[in-house]
This record gives C-alpha cells, structure tokens and sequence, in this order.
C-alpha cells in the first residue's frame, strides 16, 4: 500500500501534505536536490510549448537564464511542486511559486528584471520586456499588499495533460496555511497563455493589467510575437486571500 509522504517547508515552522498520489502520479514539494531534473523538465516542455516561447523558437541557451533565475527564486522557499510518473519516476510536470515582497524593490533604483534571457533576437527580448512591464507594475496597481505568492511557471508535459495536474498544483499552491507560512496576502502571476488565462480566471483572480501582442512590432510593422493557440495577450493577474 502507497501512503503519501509528508515533507516540512524550509521557511516556517508549519508542515502541509503535498496532493494524494494517484494510480498514475506521485507528489512531492521542490526542493534544492530537485533543480537539475527541474531544469532539464523545464527545457524539453515548457520551453519547446509554451506559446510565447514557442512563437520566438527560444534556444537553450537563450532561456538558460531565465530558468536559472526562476528557480533561483524559488528555492528560497519550499512552496512548489511538482508530479513524478509512477511507472518511470520522471518528472512529469511542476509549479514553480516564488515568495515576492514589496521590499525587494528598492527606492530611487532602477528594478533589477527578473525575467532575463539570453541572446538579442527581437523575438526574445520582447517576451522579456513584456514580462518584466507587468511584473515591475504590480507594487503600484496593489498598494495595500506588501507580500504575495508569485506563480512562476506552470507546466505539464503534453502526454500527461488532461490529468487533472494542473488543478492539484493549484489547489496545493492555493492552501491558507501555504500562504500563511510566507506571509502572503495573496498570489500573483503574469498568465502568458490563452489556456492559462481561462483557468486563473475561472479560479477567481482578477486581470490587473494587460499587454497585447499586437503592440509590439518589428521596424516594418508586423507583430513580433504570434502564438498558434490563440493567445493574443499577456495578463497580469492576482487574487487576494
């Protein structure tokens, strides 16, 4: 009989269980010992189908960074998860949260961009500029929240989509006493995908700001990024606890 394991996050004294396994999947909190199979999860799904990354063709070495300063994040603190296959243990797909204060920005300085990738294609640096717009703006749109929960990144390698993940990474992430551990008044995210978008929303968190793909456009004026899902836009969402 397969009893689900219990595992104590690193920044408080709490404890939470991470999601039932199932026939199929086993949970488990990500930790430091996790970064490099995460990093190489991150590489061979979220970056060859996520519809921004995919519209750019980002390398490996232009997202390199990026990934590196996401879980730089977010190892600080023991709030993400991330689903094994029972029958291979690889893992089959994750949600990476940060702890984001409004201390870390500091006065009269210029915010350090914490979405950073490599290389100078346009097609690159436009995912970061409109990242990094929303991100930088949210301090100012919430005045009265000084600590959140940042989701990351959210993804699910496609032979295991439809499984219901996604919604038990949510449903763990969205836990009180979480959210409680880190001081967090509530959960922020930039939903970079149509899909995501429709699941945040039907999940209560309310569009703070929005950028449409469709403002930003090469020297000749075509759009610079178009996905074939039909994401048309970048949403900065949040939803108070």
């Amino acid at each position: 009989m397969h009893f689900p394991r219990l595992f104590l996050t690193v920044s408080r004294r709490f404890s939470t269980v991470v999601p039932a396994a199932s026939e199929k999947y086993s949970f488990e909190t990500v930790k430091i010992s996790n970064r490099n199979e995460v990093f190489e999860f991150l590489n061979n799904n979220f970056r060859v189908e996520e519809p921004l990354s995919k519209a750019a063709g980002i390398t490996v070495s232009e997202m390199k960074s990026c990934f590196d300063g996401v879980l730089d994040r977010c190892l600080k603190n023991e709030v993400s998860v991330l689903a094994r296959s029972r029958r291979t243990d690889e893992v089959v797909g994750c949600m990476l949260n940060s702890v984001w204060s409004r201390e870390h920005v500091k006065k009269n300085e210029e915010p350090e961009e914490d979405f950073q990738f490599g290389g100078d294609r346009k097609g690159v640096m436009t995912i970061g500029e409109i990242l990094n717009e929303l991100h930088e703006s949210f301090w100012k749109l919430r005045p009265n929240h000084h600590r959140v929960l940042h989701f990351e990144i959210s993804s699910v390698n496609k032979n295991h989509q439809r499984q219901g993940l996604a919604s038990k990474f949510m449903n763990w992430t969205e836990n009180k006493d979480i959210l409680k551990s880190v001081d967090a008044s509530g959960i922020a995210a930039e939903a970079s995908s149509l899909a995501n978008q429709i699941l945040l929303n039907k999940r209560g968190y309310e569009t703070v700001s929005t950028i449409l793909l469709n403002t930003k456009i090469d020297s000749n004026g075509n759009q610079i990024l178009v996905c074939d899902d039909g994401t048309d836009r970048v949403n900065l969402v949040f939803k108070e606890f």
